[in-house]
């Protein structure tokens, strides 16, 4: 889709907020692809039955989290005897994944690869792990290789979306996401996504109109709620930035992020769209850390803000694995 005429813009004319938001907004994109780390915090912190009052009953299922340890164990030994074997390699380094341990899940799949390179499906697990990790050209290539039309994947096509506005190619990525979309409807981690790279073109009615929509999915992270309050604060409703953020964040921390706003729109506008690693550490600002303060950093850098990957989602799908792959 066009870019808002502002975008279009010389540099030198852009509204002054819209600069400021192309470099406050990279650090909430919800690691865009998606979620990250696939929900395993919500797996850890399950109440007990210590702490829920129920009784021990060997009847009861054994929990998400044995089942998966579980499940990494038996496709473990599996991949050991049979290395060169895709199977036992895809699901060894799935379960890893959910897991946490996304270093082992790489080496798997990169060992994988050697020999079965062109797989779609090896290539999407491939791909979007590294753009986990940051890993941005190898994504990129093994994305490509897993985008098949005959069978689609919104994870996938999601996560080139996400690798291109990584790359500041933010008008580029929007068409990914909305094909994303209309793969999974109505799903909070793409919509954010989505959202932000609107954003990231200039056009912030548009962001804020898709991340209200998002927020009141199920599945829609915190992250959600605090790119809209950057949204909201970026076109001066502060107050409305501020009841946003307050669901989500401390009182403190939510007027601390609106007044760091405020001493953001006073910058002089930056003369170019930064590029893709000009990610602000502050968006979401860290109790312990004072917004007067890194804005006064910031202006004696020319405006150049602490690096920071917190926006898009990276991750798109729930870390819940078992034996039975």
């Amino acid at each position: 889709m066009t870019p808002r005429a502002a975008h279009l813009l010389p540099a030198s004319t852009r509204p002054r907020r819209f600069g400021i938001m192309a470099v406050l907004t990279s650090s909430l994109l919800l690691g865009a692809c998606s979620m990250s780390t696939d929900m395993l915090p919500s797996i850890a912190m399950k109440p007990s039955d210590t702490t829920t009052g129920a009784t021990a009953d060997n009847s009861q299922p054994t929990s998400p989290q044995s089942e998966l340890q579980k499940a990494t164990i038996y496709w473990g030994k599996e991949y050991s005897k049979n290395p060169s074997q895709l199977k036992p390699a895809l699901n060894y380094a799935k379960d890893l994944k959910a897991l946490g341990e996304k270093e082992k899940a790489l080496a798997v799949l990169q060992q994988a690869s050697l020999l079965h390179g062109n797989d779609p499906e090896l290539a999407g697990e491939y791909g979007r792990l590294a753009l986990e990790m940051e890993q941005v050209g190898l994504a990129n290539q093994m994305l490509t290789i897993a985008d098949n039309l005959e069978k689609p994947d919104w994870r996938v096509i999601s996560a080139r979306g996400t690798v291109l506005a990584k790359q500041s190619k933010y008008a580029e990525s929007i068409p990914f996401y909305e094909r994303a979309l209309t793969l999974s409807q109505n799903n909070p981690t793409v919509m954010n996504n989505l959202a932000m790279a609107y954003a990231m073109t200039g056009d912030a009615k548009k962001a804020e109109s898709i991340l209200r929509q998002a927020i009141v999915l199920p599945g829609a992270t915190p992250k959600v709620r605090e790119n809209l309050a950057l949204v909201l604060g970026l076109q001066g409703r502060y107050d409305e930035s501020k009841a946003v953020a307050t669901a989500v964040l401390n009182s403190d921390t939510a007027s601390a992020n609106a007044d760091y706003l405020k001493e953001m729109v006073k910058l002089a506008p930056t003369t170019a769209m930064p590029d893709a690693n000009s990610f602000a550490n502050n968006t979401s600002v860290s109790p312990t850390t004072t917004p007067r303060l890194v804005v006064q950093r910031a202006s004696a850098d020319d405006g150049q803000l602490p690096v920071n990957q917190g926006v898009w989602q990276t991750t798109t799908e729930n870390s819940s694995a078992t034996a039975s792959h």
